[in-house]
């Protein structure tokens, strides 16, 4: 009797339990299926959001006043030509030019004019943000935060695996997708420009390497056309180097204003009336600095005065570059302005002897006192602002003895051009 009860039991409590299991695998079959059709759906109107992104484009918006915004209306039709390729283009460009010549400005401007097939990622200062900013400028949502079931999933492989690719990699993997879209309903390469591509440069390259190499790929290919957006110097170099290069046009260079726009710029844009000849002879035609010499007049600041605190910020960056007296480069910088006074460009392998390796080399342009021209393989002064500062410090910079025909800078070396 005590036996057949207990063996009653036993099949009481499996069977129970067989239920209870059974409820729960129907509970997770019902949870796994509802996320799946969940991530199904989700995945199709990512997409579609996606798509249409594209069809409409970024349109950046631009943060500068219209009563201080001079317009270049022949750079602007240039840079809107870049972001209109036709169907048979098989190139990506460069846009350069030197920090406060208006780029970002203008690449938004014509970016936010031409519209529909252009997207726009500015690279942030903090570079381990860029796949949040890749994937903002597609309104790309990640796949990870999609699907519950997905989200485990990776976290387990991860933990095995390691991870599927960064952020901004998944970004322009999305991107391609849609591009090839595009490309089928219009006819034509979509367009991404990368504005401030220098940012990548000292943290990560070879995620500049990763897009070059993307870029020439898809030209090829004719599915998107890239725009890279920067300084000259350190990144353009980088990037000619490589045999990525081939597919690339030559760079579009975004330069100062002429004397006779930064005139209008003053007098009507500004309404200065008076001192405005020295203003221009003080910064030149950077927009940047000539909206920052403006602001400071309009605000009651003596000529003298604006005057003594640019040439005080600029020497900061012959301090950044080592050029001061007692410092590492002033030689060789010495050797580089005296050239420069006398032949205003000079051949780049005759810039870069005058250092003892690459390393300082890239230093010393990369603190914006000189100024590398790609499209004639020369070094320049970097700014007017330069020039000027070292005008009022000749005692330290300048040579009175006139340059001889043995002088390492003679006519042989001190070209504007390569021969």
């Amino acid at each position: 009797m005590y036996c057949t009860t207990y063996k009653f039991e036993s099949l009481r409590i499996v069977v129970i339990v067989l239920g209870f299991l059974g409820i729960l695998l129907a509970l997770l079959g019902f949870f796994c299926t509802g996320d799946l059709f969940y991530a199904c759906y989700r995945d199709k109107y990512n997409n579609k959001l996606l798509i249409k992104t594209l069809e409409k484009g970024t349109q950046p918006k631009t943060t500068i006043s219209d009563d201080k915004f001079f317009p270049r209306r022949t750079v602007v039709k240039q840079l809107k030509k870049l972001f209109r390729p036709d169907k048979d283009h098989s190139f990506y460009h460069v846009v350069c030019g030197e920090h406060g010549t208006g780029k970002t400005t203008l690449v938004k401007i014509a970016s936010r004019k031409v519209g529909s097939g252009v997207i726009y990622v500015d690279v942030p200062s903090r570079v381990e943000d860029f796949g949040v900013a890749f994937g903002k400028a597609l309104n790309f949502a990640f796949e990870e935060r999609i699907s519950f079931s997905k989200q485990l999933i990776r976290k387990l492989s991860n933990t095995i695996n390691g991870s599927d690719g960064p952020m901004w990699w998944r970004a322009l993997k999305a991107f391609k997708r849609i591009a090839e879209v595009y490309k089928a309903k219009h006819g034509k390469p979509a367009v991404i420009v990368y504005d401030n591509v220098s940012r990548l440069i000292h943290e990560n390259p070879k995620i500049l390497d990763n897009l070059q190499d993307d870029a020439k790929d898809n030209a090829d290919d004719q599915i998107y056309i890239a725009v890279f957006v920067s300084n000259e110097g350190v990144v353009l170099r980088r990037m000619e180097s490589r045999s990525t290069w081939s597919r690339a046009k030559p760079p579009m260079k975004i330069g100062d204003l002429s004397k006779e726009e930064s005139m209008k710029y003053l007098t009507e844009k500004r309404k200065i009336s008076e001192t405005t000849e020295e203003l221009y002879e003080l910064v030149g035609g950077r927009i940047l600095e000539l909206k920052e010499v403006a602001d400071d007049f309009l605000e009651g600041k003596t000529l003298e005065d604006i005057k003594k605190e640019k040439l005080k910020e600029t020497r900061k960056k012959f301090k950044s570059a080592k050029l001061l007296e007692n410092q590492k480069h002033y030689k060789a910088g010495k050797c580089a302005i005296n050239a420069l006074l006398k032949s205003k460009e000079i051949d780049v392998d005759v810039f870069r002897k005058l250092f003892t390796n690459e390393e300082e080399y890239d230093e010393v342009l990369e603190a914006n006192v000189f100024a590398y021209y790609p499209s004639r393989d020369t070094v320049g002064f970097q700014s007017k602002l330069i020039e000027c500062y070292i005008q009022a410090n000749s005692d330290i910079f300048v040579d009175l003895i006139n340059l001889t025909p043995t002088n390492e800078f003679n006519s042989n070396y001190a070209s504007t051009s390569k021969s």
